[in-house]
């Protein structure tokens, strides 16, 4: 996932929006279609000028500034009657002199259904490493006292503790090397207390872990000093959080302790490593302790019934794909299931619902596969057996038929995949498919899905000439965010959709069934596809 890139996918060109501190670097950019209004601390030739000699800054990025933010209410960027349909700030709440007095700015600014992006720094991976996360306490402290400088105290504590790791002042998880303290406390005095008091100063006034934050928000809500609510949530990629707040959002799921608790586990496992601690579990014993283990890389939720914390998705639970497949078949009653990228057992546990005598999953990626484990385990899962590995290398070992194959989004990961649907034919008779396809119907030259396709490779099968869209590698970016589900192969190659029932009828599958067929789908059209040998089907039921 890439945060930004998430933010944007869901705000529709023409809805009213509003961006704080947008400065050099926009998330929603006027000359991108957004309709936007940008508020900031300066002008935006102010904003030049200041970054003008900024050798990493491309100051053409500069947008026009509608308001200077002067804490004033954000109705004078609306017609009357008017509210927002998004705010968006991204590394500016840690600046906020006034948190609270900032989020009820943007509660009344909001519509009844709008959100408010937070992107924001976790100090486990930034400069503000050495310093103390913050407080609901100091908060208050701050909106109480209806400050508008920041305190000698943050000013301080900037410059005296500001870290680096390996040199870098901000940095990602899993990143290794010795940290330093670039701050000295005779820097931290002269910036606290050597500047006029008058003249506004920035810093990071707050400081937070991902936990620390949302036990503020659930708490700021609680006390009904806010009414927003955390409708979203994603733990940190590279050295920031995600969390998106509207009115009347249940929260985090969580409560206070399990949230404190997490945030102090956060600094403890952070800490270098000196107390060795971070190896061992602190807490009691709870199954939530175990999907902590890989936090922020879990992409489906749970069912609700367990109350536990995860994903964020909740239609891998309820799948209409499986529904579907299960209704079509007449129910899985006696089938031993083979299935190929069970990603986190949602699709397991559905086949398993759905009466499948046992399932065989088969899972290459070693994260997915630990994770289907802790599953299995709290959901008890006994009649499911997971396998670590690739699935050709499986088959290209065990010749056993299956009375059903389950291969979703699995296709279109191939670097050959009509080698992988000759070794399923040769296995099954009934066969599951959800997959992206190329298909010049649902995507016309110059749709800007085609972006991903690098080229185009005839491949000849049996007598006929068919063309693999070869997709551009996966880059660095992707592959180190937490939740992404590649695959093996570094450019995997696309099929056609008329290709791919062709090549299936050929392998002997004269019954084909599709559904939920999505043209539109953002990263390319994809369908669902059960595949049957008839007379088998009528031998079998």
């Amino acid at each position: 996932m890439n945060f930004r890139d998430h933010i944007r996918s869901h705000i529709a060109s023409g809805e009213r929006a509003l961006e704080f501190g947008a400065s050099y670097s926009p998330i929603l950019r006027k000359s991108a279609g957004f309709n936007v209004s940008v508020v900031d601390h300066a002008s935006a030739d102010e904003l030049r000028r200041k970054y003008a000699d900024d050798p990493n800054v491309d100051i053409s990025m500069i947008e026009e500034v509608d308001a200077i933010d002067d804490g004033a209410e954000l109705d004078v960027l609306l017609p009357q009657g008017e509210r927002f349909e998004h705010i968006v700030a991204s590394h500016v709440f840690e600046h906020l002199t006034d948190p609270v007095h900032f989020l009820q700015r943007c509660e009344r600014a909001l519509s009844d259904t709008g959100r408010l992006y937070l992107l924001i720094p976790d100090r486990r991976y930034t400069f503000d490493y050495f310093r103390p996360v913050s407080t609901t306490g100091q908060v208050l402290q701050a909106f109480v006292d209806g400050r508008r400088r920041h305190g000698v105290g943050a000013l301080y504590d900037q410059a005296a503790y500001s870290a680096t790791r390996s040199g870098a002042a901000v940095w990602g998880p899993g990143w290794q090397g010795p940290f330093g303290i670039a701050g000295v406390a005779h820097a931290g005095y002269e910036n606290a207390l050597g500047a006029d008091p008058s003249v506004y100063r920035d810093c990071h006034a707050w400081v937070f872990t991902a936990s620390s934050f949302r036990l503020i928000m659930q708490e700021l809500r609680e006390l009904g000093l806010v009414a927003l609510g955390e409708t979203f949530f994603h733990d940190c990629i590279g050295c920031e959080f995600l969390m998106v707040l509207q009115r009347g959002a249940r929260g985090s799921g969580q409560d206070r302790l399990a949230l404190a608790q997490q945030a102090m586990r956060e600094n403890i496992e952070h800490d270098g490593g000196a107390s060795g601690q971070a190896a061992y579990e602190l807490r009691s014993p709870h199954p939530q302790n175990a999907l902590d283990l890989m936090r922020g890389s879990w992409v489906g939720s749970l069912p609700p019934a367990l109350g536990l914390s995860a994903g964020t998705r909740s239609d891998l639970w309820d799948d209409a794909r499986i529904r579907w497949l299960a209704d079509t078949l007449g129910g899985l009653q006696g089938r031993d299931v083979l299935e190929l990228g069970p990603l986190e057992a949602a699709h397991t546990a559905a086949l398993l619902q759905a009466g499948a005598r046992s399932v065989l999953a088969i899972e290459a990626n070693r994260q997915a596969f630990l994770k289907c484990l802790i599953v299995k385990e709290l959901c008890g899962l006994r009649d499911a057996s997971f396998l670590l590995g690739d699935f050709m290398g499986f088959f290209a070992n065990d010749a056993r038929r299956w009375p059903l194959i389950v291969a979703s989004g699995v296709l279109y990961h191939m670097a050959d995949p009509l080698h992988l649907l000759q070794a399923l034919a040769e296995r099954t008779d009934t066969l599951f498919l959800w997959t992206h396809v190329i298909d010049d119907a649902a995507m016309p030259q110059g749709d800007t899905r085609r972006d991903l396709v690098a080229g185009v490779e005839n491949v000849a099968w049996r007598g006929r000439a068919l063309r693999y869209h070869r997709r551009v590698p996966y880059g660095p970016g992707q592959q180190d965010d937490p939740i992404f589900c590649g695959g093996l192969v570094h450019a995997p190659a696309w099929m056609e959709r008329d290709a791919l029932l062709q090549v299936l009828g050929m392998l002997g599958f004269d019954d084909l069934r599709i559904a939920h067929e999505q043209p539109d789908h953002p990263a390319g059209p994809a369908l669902s596809i059960l595949a049957r040998r008839r007379v088998a089907a009528q031998t079998t039921g």
